[in-house]
C-alpha cells in the first residue's frame, strides 16, 4: 500500500529556478540586442538612402540648368555662367562683337585631369554657395567638359557632372570621387548642343 502524501509536497507550487531565469534572460537580452543593432543598420542605410536621392535630384537640376542657358542669358558678372547654379558655361559672348567665344574661365587647370572643371557648393535650398565660406556646404556639384567645340562650329558639347557629399574644397575629378575623402557621389554624363 502507498503512503500518503504529505500535505507539504501537495500543495507546493512550481515555480522556474533561478538557473531557468537566467537562460531565459540570456536569451531576451541576446534577441533584444539582435533587433537593435538591425535597426541601427535601417536608420543607416535610410540616411545614406536620402543623401543619394538629394543628389540624384541636385544631379536632374544641374542637367537641366546647362541644357536650358543660353550664353546670351548672362550680364555683368554672371556672363558665361549657368542661370540657377552659377556654373561656368563653355561659352561666353564677347560684349562688343556680340559674338561666341571659348570661355577662358573654363580652361586647363594644373590640378584638373580634363581640360575644364567648375565647382560649387550648394545650399540645403538648392542655391548656389562658395566652396571656401565659413561653412562647407553639404553638397559639391562639379561640371567636367570633356569636349568643347570650336565657337561657331555646330557641334555637342560633352560633360560630366558629379555631385558629391559632404563638399570637399577641391575640384579635382580624383578627390571629388574619393572614398576617402566624401562619404558619397552619383555621376552622369551630359551632351547639349554649342550655340
Amino acid at each position: 500500500m502507498k503512503a500518503p502524501l504529505s500535505p507539504t509536497f501537495r500543495h507546493r507550487r512550481r515555480a522556474f529556478s533561478l538557473v531557468e531565469v537566467a537562460l531565459a534572460l540570456g536569451v531576451v537580452s541576446f534577441a533584444l540586442l539582435s533587433v537593435l543593432a538591425l535597426l541601427l543598420v535601417g536608420v543607416r542605410s535610410n540616411q545614406i538612402s536620402t543623401e543619394e536621392t538629394r543628389a540624384t535630384y541636385l544631379l536632374s537640376l544641374v542637367e537641366a540648368d546647362l541644357r536650358n542657358t543660353h550664353p546670351l542669358l548672362g550680364a555683368g558678372a554672371d556672363a558665361g555662367k549657368s542661370l540657377q547654379f552659377k556654373l561656368q558655361l563653355p561659352y561666353r559672348v564677347e560684349p562688343t562683337t556680340e559674338k561666341y567665344q571659348v570661355n577662358t574661365d573654363i580652361q586647363a587647370q594644373p590640378t584638373s585631369l580634363v581640360p575644364g572643371t567648375t565647382s560649387i557648393g550648394v545650399t540645403d535650398a538648392d542655391r548656389p554657395t562658395s566652396l571656401t565660406g565659413a561653412s562647407r556646404p553639404a553638397y559639391q556639384v562639379s561640371v567636367v567638359y570633356l569636349y568643347v567645340p570650336a565657337a561657331g562650329v555646330p557641334d555637342t558639347v560633352q560633360a560630366r557632372v558629379v555631385v558629391n557629399w559632404p563638399a570637399v574644397v577641391d575640384n579635382d575629378v580624383a578627390s571629388i570621387t574619393d572614398p576617402t575623402k566624401v562619404k558619397g557621389f552619383v555621376e552622369t554624363t551630359v551632351s547639349f548642343p554649342s550655340p
